[in-house]
């Protein structure tokens, strides 16, 4: 998942000195695209994501100051839930083992993440799920492409929920105090 993150922010800074282009995916280009498209990777790393989402907005029930930020998490959790349903159905669809823990990498950022208090930990926790949930929209747009159904379906059923997150963080994050 660290890859995913690094590689992400790699692409961001990379796109950001590139011109716009004003023309949109012609059929050979989608097709290019279906056959890159990895299915097995990509539920491989929704799983990993997801696995962050759950865990990291439980922590924000318990530790979270701001009423608002406590709220999203329960929102997360709920939803996330939903979301691991469906992982764990295209899981077992594609062979692709579930994890059950954090890579060392990612754990230490979660362990970082317990040890804030009060409105550091509301802000770190709200820069967590947008960027996290970055990742994910952009995993999920990637996967538009396959060519399995139900990898599309699920793609297509979760990015409004997830994008509904990143803007409910942002606005969190605009009401809350500077630290």
């Amino acid at each position: 998942m660290k890859k995913g993150f690094v590689a992400a922010a790699l692409v961001a800074m990379a796109m950001s000195s590139v011109p716009a282009r004003a023309e949109t995916p012609d059929e050979e280009t989608t097709a290019e695209l279906a056959v890159v498209h990895d299915d097995a990777k990509f539920v491989g790393e929704a799983a990993k994501s997801n696995l962050w989402s759950v865990r990291s907005a439980r922590l924000a029930v318990l530790l979270a100051r701001n009423s608002k930020v406590e709220a999203l998490a329960l929102q997360e959790i709920a939803e996330h839930v939903q979301v691991t349903e469906g992982i764990e159905a295209l899981a077992g669809k594609l062979g692709v083992p579930m994890p059950t823990r954090f890579d060392p990498v990612i754990g230490g950022l979660f362990r970082r993440l317990a040890s804030l208090q009060g409105n550091r930990f509301d802000r770190v926790y709200l820069h967590a799920v947008i960027e996290a949930h970055r990742f994910d929209v952009e995993n999920l747009s990637q996967a538009l492409a396959s060519q399995d159904a139900d990898v599309k379906a699920f793609a297509e059923k979760n990015l409004p929920v997830l994008r509904g997150h990143i803007e409910a963080a942002q606005e969190i994050l605009r009401t809350l105090p500077s630290e």
